[in-house]
Formats: structure tokens, C-alpha cells, sequence
């Protein structure tokens, strides 16, 4: 017998003794890493061969492994990167590189360092979803140190030393490809080494917080089979068992930013709330007239961002914290539990953590600048709302703090002197109901800006019940209609014309009480309200019931005009 021959025979049976070995807990005769010519895969040798050959090897095996027979890939790869990312990911090292010399395409699934004849007929490259390529920046990390540190200074990370039974760290404590694949192992689909169902192979490592009670985690919905399926073919039935892969692909994700599962950020959360797996479909919300602008900001926002510092920007986690979020309920304006674990920025303008109001999230964008939209200028022209919400003006729509007036009168049922709204009392989806058949929340309206109801700011507007609807939400209609003795002649005021923003500022007044705070120019730059013609006074005096206007509206003069 010759050497060579004496060799290939060696591989033969060593690959016959490490098959038996290997079959003797797990049955990798069953799996696509069975490239003999009865194996189950796509990809398989055309002659009789060895089943362990195309890895290892007794003879000149790679130094790299585990009498690793295989040549290993030259490349250069594109790695994940994120911003939260407190690992340091190397090129591909470990067992991760062996599994890459063959699943990044780059070498013929035979080109291994010691072959005998039937390795050798195995001559392809490996295609399909199988082949991850080059570019691993749309793959979960690899190849990085995983310590006690790493989890203390990522957090929300499970200690390294409880990983001891699923998920294995190599001898190095590095994350590698077999952290969570056994190539040996037939048991589960693609050689995962634990359950995946109810995202139970992520939660081995990753403990993000309020996830047990979160709505992905315990959800019941399934898809109606209308439409895009939200979920890879061979999913589970529901959204928690889907778990983390409702929104996120450890391989091959559809964009490299938090491996997420589809390419567009709004889809991603859209192919579920689009009345085809949530209940309500928040889709048709976003072509309404007046909305959130979540398709002008995709990748924009980033998790560890500082609402004090970043760029302007609106997208769907930037008011939703999908590992948090949850259907409990809170009492206005306390967060509800669709906004839990959201970030925020305090009446006082500083950044938390964990809003704990849901104006906290709203003044992340609305509480730090000026608003950019077009719109009426005021006599006090200020339009950052935390400005306007600040408990120390004059008046307020009680937002931040209780109302000033504790003698407040003609309030609807349901409100006092001591009520609080909040944003979302006002801002809303048009079509909401106290059934909740429809989504709530500001994601879009007919009526801008986001407003649950009608309101219109127009000057010369007929007074109706539509007409102001928003205001009579909480405001008795028949009262501000109906003009008394003693009391501010509301019907007179709405029966020419006169606006309720012609006068009344809705988040608040630096300058007044009652939200007095003229309007002097509408949208278009016509004058609404303008200085008295002798005088030349734009001013409002207060007093116990009423006060004096100084001014001008609809060609009449107040020289002053006392009230009541």
C-alpha cells in the first residue's frame, strides 16, 4: 500500500470512528453536514467518501482546530457595529472561522488540506441562505470577548458565568458561531443548540428589561394571512412564541441596525401593526392629512441616543419601547404602558431615562426647540410647549402641573378644578373610540395638527358644535354660547367671527391668565388681532372676573373693552 493511499485510508476510517462517536449523542448522519453521497443535504460528494473528512482529518490538520481539515478563507470581513455596542468584535477567530471557510462562499465546500477520492468529487461552493458571504455586518456579533465586564458595562447582559448550559463560550470566553450552533446536533432546525421557541435562545445571554410582561413577549396574535407574512417560513404560530424574531434576524438581516428583520425601519414594525397581526391597523393611520413624519427619520434614532443633543427626529421607537411596551393603563398624564421604558426630557428640560410622563416623551421633540411647522404668529411667539406647559405662567392647560383657577366653571362631566390631561388628550387619532375598535395615540389625523377632533383657528369662523369640538371635549358648549350676567360674553365674540385661538393660546400663556395670548397673524399673514388706533395698546388687563382689552379685531376698537 502506498503512502497516499495509506493516508486516504486513514481519513476514511477516522471519519468512520469520529461518525460513530459523534452519532453516539447527536446524529449528524441525519444533517446537510453529511456530504457523502447518501447524505439528506443539496450539497454532496459524488463518490463514496468519508463522513467527518470534509472537517477533520488524523494528518496535517489546520492548527486552527480540532484536526480541522479544511483550508481556511483569506478574507477580510465586514463586521456588525452598533451604537450600543460595548463588545470589541474582531475578524472572524475560532471555531467561527472554521465555519466560515465554508459559509462564506469563498472556497469549494472540498477544499479540504488531507482529501481522499471522494472528498475530492465534491467540488461546489455553497449557495443559498446558507452562504452568509463576506459581509457580516447584517449577522449577529461574533468573535468577541464575553466577560464579566462586557456585561456589566453593556447591561441587560446575562453574567458569563451562567452560561453553562445552551449557549457555550469557547475556551477563550469569545462568542463564537458554535455559542449557539452544534454542528454535530440533528435535533433542531440549522444546528441551534436550544430552543428558540419564546425566545428562548436569545434570553440565554440577552435580559432586556420589562421584556416577561412586554405585549412581544406574551401576545397571543397570529397572522390572519392577509398580506406580507411578518414572519421566515417554518415560524412558530404567534407572537410570543416568535419573541425576539418578530422584529429582529440573527443572519441575513434585512438592515445591519439591530439586525433587524426587515430592510425598511417603520416596516418593520408596520408588517405587524397593520391590522394583519395586531389589532389595530396603525398603517392607514400614516396617510391621513396631519401625522407623524416616521418615514422621513429611518436609522436616525438610536437607543442610546441624548434627547437633549440629537437631531430632530420622529420614529416609531422613538415613543415605543418595543421590549417594554405593554396594554396597562395608567391614569393621565402618567406614561401608559405602551410608552413604558421610553426616554424623556423633564418640565425642566433635562433628559431621564425612563419617561414617567408621557409629556416627558412628547418634549423630546416639542419641549427642547421651536416647532418648524408654518403656522399664526402670536403676541408671545413662543412655540416650545414645555415653555408653555412651565407651571410657573400665568396660565396653562394643566399638562405639567394641577390647573390655577380652583373655581373653574362650565367643565364637562369627568372634569375639575384638579384634572390633569395630557397630550395625547388632545393629540390623537380622528376616529378614536371609547370602544378602542381604532388605535389611539398621535399617529395621525384629518384634523392638524394630530388632533382627536375638530378645531378651527381660521378668524371669521362659524361657531358650530364641529367647529370647535375639541374645545368642547372638556368646555360646555351651551355655556360659552349662551352669554350671562357677570360672566365674559363668550357667544357675543363667537357670534362675529372671533376664533377661540384668536385670543386663547392652547398649551398655555407667558403673558396672561386664561390663555390669553393674541394671534396677530393667521397661517396666510393676514392681521387677526391688532393694536388699539389711539392708544396704539395690544394688551390684555386682568381682573377678578374678567379684565380689559386693549386692541383691535374686526375693525372694532377696544379703547379698552371691559369684560364683563
Amino acid at each position: 500500500m502506498t503512502l497516499k493511499r495509506f493516508r486516504m485510508a486513514g481519513v476514511t476510517l477516522l471519519s468512520s470512528l469520529l461518525a460513530f462517536a459523534v452519532t453516539a449523542g447527536t446524529n449528524v448522519a441525519n444533517t446537510v453536514h453529511n456530504m457523502t453521497p447518501t447524505g439528506p443535504g443539496n450539497f454532496k460528494a459524488t463518490l463514496e467518501t468519508g463522513l467527518c473528512v470534509f472537517c477533520h482529518t488524523p494528518h496535517r490538520a489546520s492548527p486552527q482546530g480540532p484536526l480541522w481539515n479544511r483550508e481556511l478563507s483569506g478574507a477580510t470581513y465586514q463586521i456588525y457595529t452598533s451604537s450600543t455596542m460595548q463588545a470589541q468584535v474582531k475578524q472572524p477567530t475560532g471555531s467561527s472561522r472554521l465555519c466560515l471557510s465554508c459559509h462564506d462562499g469563498t472556497l469549494a465546500l472540498g477544499t479540504v488540506r488531507n482529501p481522499d477520492a471522494g472528498s475530492s468529487s465534491l467540488t461546489g461552493f455553497l449557495t443559498g441562505k446558507s452562504n452568509l458571504g463576506t459581509n457580516l455586518s447584517a449577522d449577529h456579533p461574533i468573535s468577541f470577548v464575553y466577560d464579566a465586564a462586557l456585561a456589566s458595562s453593556r447591561g441587560e447582559l446575562a453574567h458569563p458565568t451562567t452560561l453553562v448550559g445552551a449557549v457555550k463560550i469557547d475556551k477563550n470566553q469569545e462568542m463564537q458561531c458554535t455559542s449557539c450552533h452544534d454542528p454535530h446536533e440533528d435535533k433542531r432546525p440549522k444546528f441551534i443548540r436550544t430552543e428558540t421557541r419564546y425566545g428562548a435562545l436569545c434570553l440565554n445571554c440577552h435580559l432586556p428589561n420589562g421584556w416577561t410582561t412586554s405585549t412581544h413577549a406574551t401576545s397571543t396574535a397570529v397572522w390572519s394571512g392577509v398580506g406580507t407574512s411578518p414572519w421566515p417560513v417554518g415560524a412558530f404560530a404567534s407572537v410570543a412564541e416568535n419573541a425576539c424574531s418578530n422584529c429582529h434576524k440573527t443572519h441575513s438581516a434585512g438592515h445591519d441596525k439591530a439586525l433587524l428583520a426587515q430592510a425598511g425601519e417603520v416596516t418593520n414594525c408596520l408588517v405587524c401593526h397593520n391590522g394583519n397581526v395586531a389589532n389595530h391597523n396603525l398603517q392607514g393611520e400614516f396617510a391621513k392629512l396631519s401625522i407623524h413624519p416616521v418615514n422621513n427619520s429611518e436609522w436616525v434614532h438610536t437607543p442610546n441616543e441624548d434627547a437633549t443633543q440629537m437631531a430632530r427626529h420622529v420614529t416609531c421607537a422613538d415613543c415605543h419601547n418595543p421590549h417594554q411596551s405593554n396594554n396597562i393603563t395608567a391614569t393621565t398624564p402618567n406614561v401608559t404602558g405602551r410608552l413604558t421604558g421610553v426616554k424623556g426630557v423633564t418640565q425642566f428640560g433635562t433628559s431621564v431615562k425612563t419617561a414617567s410622563y408621557e409629556f416627558e416623551v412628547c418634549y423630546k421633540c416639542h419641549g427642547l426647540t421651536a416647532a418648524q411647522s408654518a403656522s399664526f404668529q402670536r403676541l408671545d411667539n413662543v412655540r416650545n410647549v414645555r415653555l408653555q406647559f412651565d407651571p410657573a405662567n400665568p396660565s396653562y392647560h394643566p399638562v405639567a402641573a394641577i390647573g390655577k383657577y380652583p373655581d373653574i366653571q362650565n367643565l364637562m362631566t369627568g372634569y375639575t378644578a384638579t384634572s390633569r390631561i395630557g397630550c395625547g388628550s388632545c393629540h390623537n387619532n380622528d376616529t378614536t373610540s371609547p370602544t378602542g375598535n381604532t388605535p389611539s395615540g398621535p399617529h395621525g389625523s384629518n384634523f392638524a395638527p394630530i388632533l382627536e377632533r375638530q378645531y378651527d383657528m381660521a378668524d371669521n369662523t362659524v361657531e358650530t358644535p364641529q367647529s370647535y369640538a375639541l374645545c368642547y371635549k372638556c368646555h360646555d358648549r351651551n355655556a360659552l354660547t349662551t352669554d350671562l350676567p357677570g360672566k365674559f360674553p363668550h357667544a357675543r365674540h363667537l357670534a362675529q367671527g372671533t376664533a377661540c385661538a384668536s385670543c386663547h393660546d392652547a398649551h398655555g400663556s407667558r403673558l396672561y391668565p386664561r390663555l390669553i395670548n393674541f394671534m396677530l397673524f393667521d397661517k396666510n399673514g393676514i392681521p387677526v388681532v391688532s393694536k388699539s388706533t389711539v392708544q396704539q395698546r395690544l394688551e390684555y388687563v386682568p381682573s377678578l372676573n374678567g379684565g380689559q382689552c386693549y386692541l383691535s379685531c374686526h375693525g372694532v376698537n377696544h379703547e379698552p373693552a371691559t369684560y364683563p
